[in-house]
């Protein structure tokens, strides 16, 4: 048996379980992923995170609780930063690649850490079983629609029929305007169901609202675990996400 430590961290409810692989020799099996993400008999989480260190620096990787592999996570790079930070790094402008690309991250205080993404953004309108949207790849796939009856509507039905649309599966947004600079979101993610919160995924419904509801940045977007600000510029190949993140605890366990 081996011995792992680990954190626990969220952003705005969407919740990680973070190993620093700087510190482990680990050999993680989408058995192993499963079996952790289990809210009854494991930590239970969304995603797992894994910090590792190559020759160009530090490197990122991101898991759905289903196991499989996620290029790309907004909230979950928050989380790092909010690692880094107590762990002594200088978090400023701090740059971290990875599977969905380099990300920089500034860490001003545990409410306001940011994320900016460096890439260019794939953005196509996309109509699914009658539906206008918009598919947009920020490093991962996502597909953002319209929907007035946001606060009331059960999206898994639609958000399934969405999913199998796409042989790698798509993280489905639905959106609603509130304002010029303010939308409601709910997010479906692909290995994992509806979460409280996705931060590529608000980036994804900011830049799409621009054309399907008429916003402009900055926005505030607004989702069931709480608020982020999103901000881009005129061709989207550079983009800002801040908003908090929280470390829940620190832990150890037993794994084979």
């Amino acid at each position: 048996m081996k011995i792992l430590r680990f954190e626990k961290l969220h952003g705005l409810g969407n919740d990680f379980m973070l190993i620093d692989c700087r510190k482990h020799d680990l050999n993680v099996t989408a058995e192993h992923i499963r079996m952790w993400s289990n809210r009854r008999t494991g930590v239970g989480f969304d995603q797992l995170i894994l910090l590792q260190e190559k020759e160009t620096g530090l490197y990122y990787r991101f898991f759905n609780a289903d196991g499989g592999e996620a290029e790309q996570c907004g909230n979950g790079q928050r989380a790092i930063a909010h690692y880094l930070y107590r762990n002594g790094f200088d978090v400023k402008d701090l740059r971290v690649d990875g599977w969905g690309g380099e990300v920089h991250l500034t860490y001003v205080d545990e409410d306001n850490i940011s994320v900016t993404f460096y890439q260019n953004v794939v953005v196509d309108e996309l109509n699914i079983a009658g539906v206008d949207g918009y598919f947009v790849d920020i490093g991962n796939p996502h597909w953002v629609y319209h929907e007035p009856a946001l606060t009331s509507k059960d999206l898994s039905p639609f958000s399934h029929i969405v999913n199998n649309q796409f042989n790698s599966g798509v993280n489905v947004e639905a959106v609603k305007r509130i304002d010029d600079h303010h939308i409601q979101l709910r997010v479906v993610e692909r290995g994992v169901g509806e979460t409280q919160a996705c931060g590529s995924g608000a980036c994804a419904a900011a830049i799409a609202s621009a054309t399907l509801l008429g916003t402009t940045t900055p926005l505030t977007v607004s989702m069931l675990g709480g608020d982020v600000r999103v901000s881009y510029d005129s061709d989207c190949d550079k983009i800002t996400l801040t908003g908090p993140a929280t470390l829940v605890y620190q832990g150890k366990l037993t794994y084979e």
